[in-house]
């Protein structure tokens, strides 16, 4: 028996597990990926590095991209540590992922007394492991840029880069909807969609909006006192620690 042929019973067990929770009238906030669009939680992808959720998981399972339930376990823990670091200690979401938590490992053990979860094999396969994002610590967002040329000059997209760790998160967010409203090709996330921060692709944007949003933002640095770009800096941590905590 191979090693593949080994975890088969573990991973037809987890399938199970995932279709049992995902069955459940509270499960809704754990089905599909969290809409932070949509949602207008443009901190989300700056507090949560890797995303998941058990619909994912349920693919992934159908598309046998685990190798062992173990690979898939570490998958369905993050989902809860998602829930709970974005969440506020005490709050519903972080109360219903904390239940959640408890009913899966309980049955997850039940697994493990009775089949091979490959625990010794977690991370040698190269699949289910974390992945490496980049962004920046207090916008949560990247600008990317070439050497390209044209217009606008690499000298404005770096000042507009530098500009965007001096906005307030409000701001930050109203930047961020005029892109996705106008732009959308230019917020990417690293690895082709893979889960991580949110990068503002400058060379993406065409010159009328880029003109525009250059603009709003140099306005609004220039309008603030240093004691205001101090207490922008403080806001962004606190979004960070979790102060503004909302949906999952």
């Amino acid at each position: 028996m191979d090693d593949d042929s080994r975890y088969e019973d573990a991973l037809r067990r987890m399938a199970k597990l995932v279709n049992n929770l995902m069955s459940r009238g509270d499960c809704g906030p754990f089905r599909e990926p969290v809409d932070w669009r949509d949602l207008g939680l443009w901190d989300y992808p700056k507090v949560i590095k890797k995303m998941m959720d058990l619909g994912t998981v349920k693919r992934k399972l159908e598309r046998t991209k685990y190798i062992t339930a173990a690979e898939c376990a570490e998958d369905i823990r993050l989902i809860w540590d998602n829930c709970k670091t974005y969440n506020a200690d005490g709050s519903d979401f972080y109360l219903l992922a904390d239940s959640f938590s408890r009913r899966f490992e309980d049955r997850y053990r039940k697994i493990q007394a009775e089949y091979d979860t490959g625990e010794d094999d977690v991370g040698s396969s190269g699949k289910g492991g974390s992945s490496t994002t980049v962004g920046s610590p207090t916008t949560g967002s990247t600008v990317t840029t070439s050497k390209s040329g044209g217009a606008p000059s690499l000298e404005s997209k770096t000042r507009f880069g530098a500009n965007l760790f001096r906005l307030s998160g409000t701001e930050l967010g109203h930047l961020m909807q005029v892109i996705d409203l106008k732009c959308p090709q230019a917020l990417e996330q690293p690895g082709g969609g893979a889960v991580g921060d949110v990068e503002i692709n400058v060379d993406l944007m065409d010159s009328r909006t880029f003109t525009e949003l250059d603009r709003y933002v140099r306005d609004k640095v220039g309008a603030k006192q240093p004691s205001e770009v101090d207490e922008n800096d403080e806001n962004q941590d606190s979004i960070a620690s979790g102060d503004k905590k909302r949906k999952r």
